[in-house]
């Protein structure tokens, strides 16, 4: 038996299954890809809100500057747009004194939000170096999910069949089952990265959930009724 490759073909069939979607369906792939990606950006928003370690890329990025070292950007993605980056955003004014030598934000850098700015008008001649979260780019039969480790991309398929089936209240029931499957998926991982990544991240309250009962936790934020979904 093949084990799953958590890529984009994969989600697609995921999403198919989750929502009951037939062979021939009227509603396209790229559609279909839409919804995954756009569910994507949300549960990639919700992961760096807790433990942003998880979706770190390795290393610095040089930041660049177009106006002489008042500003120093994140780069732009793949639209050409300026980046937002996401999570725990640190600056180094050296690749080499990533991760314990980071500038103190507010006193030797002004945090915007698609880039820095050197404080009370002055220049920097030297580059700049961040670390963070890029914003993910769309997903597609290509170009596969960035969620590790790879079956937490579940998470992604249930947003998508959610927001789906709440659009123009296609299929509420299929929607309110996501909800139920995320409030139990959501928090597992979180306790999965939290073990992982200790150090850092700013977990919400772990509360027994009502609704599921005892030993389904969740964050007090996902519950069935106030979910942030």
């Amino acid at each position: 038996m093949t084990a799953a490759l958590w890529d984009g073909p994969y989600l697609l069939g995921q999403f198919n299954r989750y929502a009951g979607r037939p062979d021939a369906d009227q509603i396209t792939d790229a559609i279909k890809y839409q919804w995954l990606s756009e569910a994507q950006q949300q549960v990639v928003a919700d992961i760096a809100a807790r433990q942003p370690e998880v979706l770190y890329f390795q290393g610095v990025l040089e930041m660049p500057t177009t106006d002489g070292g008042k500003t120093f950007g994140f780069g732009q993605d793949i639209n050409g747009s300026p980046i937002f980056p996401m999570g725990k955003v640190r600056i180094f004014t050296s690749p080499s004194a990533n991760p314990f030598a980071p500038l103190v934000p507010g006193m030797d850098y002004l945090q915007r939000a698609t880039f820095v700015e050197i404080p009370n008008g002055n220049s920097r001649p030297q580059p700049l170096y961040w670390s963070g979260i890029i914003p993910p780019g769309d997903i597609n039969a290509t170009q596969p999910p960035v969620i590790e480790p790879a079956p937490a991309r579940v998470l992604i398929t249930e947003l998508a069949v959610k927001n789906f089936g709440q659009a123009g209240n296609i299929n509420p029931d299929m929607a309110s089952a996501m909800t139920e499957l995320w409030t139990r998926d959501f928090p597992r991982w979180m306790l999965v990265f939290r073990d992982q990544f200790v150090s850092g991240g700013a977990l919400g309250p772990l509360v027994t959930n009502p609704v599921l009962g005892p030993f389904t936790y969740t964050f007090a934020a996902y519950l069935p009724g106030t979910a942030a979904l």
